[in-house]
């Protein structure tokens, strides 16, 4: 099997779960009565974004499939054919949308934290911090990418790539995947500290960590992604490496990004699995904690919270019972004044 067969094979695969997930996402808005936020927006503009890529790369594979090694050729005596052109026009079409795409899901999973997890200023202050940083990272990515040749017509032909007027995009490359890879750790140990304040037995805490932990395979790629597109002494990374990696990373982030909020849909899956399936309305009361709409389970149905991931998320508040357990820590220092005024007005009644 050629590589751009199995580039072609992983982008479609790739594309596909993003969208069964986020489509499942959805769903469990739907399902737990919840308001869509602006992190499902966010997780809805990255998929259309994995969506386009991936057909920009299948076109150009399947349309040029002998103008691949164009796009990294290091002969400056190379006569660049109308098909390489279309392949390097499409592929750095692709390229561009790929800035776009993580961004968006890096911004999907830091309001996410933002309305399950913001407690406190201070970490509503972090959260923003790292708007701001993913924000400036999408917005200086996707413009030195697309002006990382000047005239723009030496994109299209790498080898004869003036360095005067064009820069150096192996480093280029290298340099975002590290920036990326960085950013991605501080949004995945932003929530470690909340989570071990919790007041929750030890596996349950593993396991809402867990939910979260996922995105460390996502650093992975994205650190594999970097050590392998890298080509020493050239001025253009290895383009193959780079997309196949590129669709891996782009893929798991967007589950990875999903599946917290996708918990409720599994839950009730894994009853109907089992021949014990209760119905949304259950799911939504005795996995959220909330008696809102639920209605009476039978001893016979698998009562949600005994899930040790079960408390992400409450629907009528668009908190979580994670968020009530934080707040209700930091009101302990006023619920005595609060109980002492009570206590005042029923004494003048």
């Amino acid at each position: 099997m050629k590589d751009d067969d199995v580039l072609t094979i992983v982008g479609a695969i790739g594309a596909i779960l993003g969208i069964i997930v986020v489509a499942i996402r959805f769903y469990a808005r739907h399902m737990t009565n919840n308001k869509i936020g602006w992190d499902d927006w966010c997780i809805l503009i990255s998929t259309i974004a994995v969506i386009g890529g991936d057909v920009l790369v299948v076109v150009a594979n399947s349309m040029y499939p002998n103008s691949a090694e164009a796009a990294s050729h290091k002969d400056p005596s190379y006569e660049y054919t109308e098909d390489d052109i279309h392949y390097t026009k499409l592929s750095f079409g692709a390229t561009s949308i790929y800035f776009t795409t993580v961004s968006a899901t890096k911004l999907s999973i830091l309001l996410m934290y933002n309305r399950i997890f913001s407690i406190s200023n201070s970490f509503r202050r972090q959260i923003l911090l790292l708007i701001l940083l993913t924000a400036a990272f999408w917005i200086a990515t996707t413009i030195s990418n697309c002006l990382n040749c000047i005239p723009l017509k030496y994109v299209w032909i790498n080898a004869k790539a003036d360095p005067r007027y064009c820069i150096n995009y192996n480093l280029y490359w290298m340099g975002c995947g590290v920036a990326e890879c960085a950013i991605d750790m501080l949004i995945l140990l932003v929530p470690i500290r909340t989570i071990s304040s919790l007041k929750l037995s030890r596996s349950k805490k593993i396991a809402v960590a867990g939910v979260f932990m996922l995105g460390t395979f996502v650093i992975i790629s994205g650190v594999v992604k970097v050590a392998l597109s890298y080509v020493p002494g050239s001025r253009q990374p290895n383009f193959g490496q780079t997309s196949l990696w590129s669709s891996i990373h782009i893929s798991t982030g967007i589950i990875g990004a999903c599946l917290p909020v996708c918990w409720p849909v599994f839950i009730r899956l894994s009853g109907f699995l089992s021949g014990k399936t209760p119905p949304a309305s259950s799911v939504r009361g005795h996995w959220y904690g909330s008696s809102r709409g639920s209605t009476r389970v039978t001893s016979k149905i698998i009562r949600p919270q005994e899930h040790p991931a079960y408390d992400l998320h409450d629907p009528s508040t668009g908190q979580s019972d994670v968020h009530e357990l934080l707040q209700h820590k930091e009101n302990v220092r006023t619920s005595v004044p609060s109980i002492s005024n009570n206590t005042n007005l029923e004494s003048d009644t």
